[in-house]
């Protein structure tokens, strides 16, 4: 497996290779989810091998967001707020209904004044789509 900056060989045998080998592709993205044992001891002479990779999960790059995504935090400045930017950003939410939490943060600057508000009704479906709306909107947001 390599990234942009580093480059990694691991093993993976029998049942976990079985069960995850359709994500083990040349040229696609994977989430991993793993956790490292300690190496066996050696009875006999006491040393430790080398650490044990169990691999828990595998998810495709592109569905990892859908999944662990749980709230979409807008941030608002009041001094830059304006009406048009108010109803396209309705319009962007409303045409991404789902399941996902929503809610706002209205700061003022000068005042350092912070409000936040939840949405009780709207509810959002986060996706790569909707995140791309919002950043050509220009709209702060974060995910929780």
């Amino acid at each position: 497996m390599e990234d942009y900056t580093d480059s990694f060989e691991f093993r993976i045998f029998g049942e976990e290779y079985l069960k995850f080998r359709h994500f083990l592709m040349l040229n696609s993205f994977a989430y991993i989810k793993l956790f490292v044992r300690e190496g066996w001891v050696n009875r006999d002479t006491g040393i430790k091998g080398e650490p044990v990779m169990q691999f828990n999960s595998f998810m495709l790059l592109q569905d990892v967001m859908e999944s662990f995504a749980k709230k979409l935090t807008i941030k608002l400045n009041i001094d830059e707020l304006e009406e048009t930017q108010v109803h396209q950003l309705k319009d962007t939410l409303v045409s991404h209904k789902g399941d996902h939490l929503l809610s706002f943060i209205v700061y003022e600057m000068q005042e350092q004044i912070k409000v936040r508000l939840s949405s009780r009704k709207q509810k959002v479906q986060i996706s790569s789509e909707l995140l791309q709306t919002l950043e050509e909107q220009q709209v702060h947001f974060k995910l929780n």
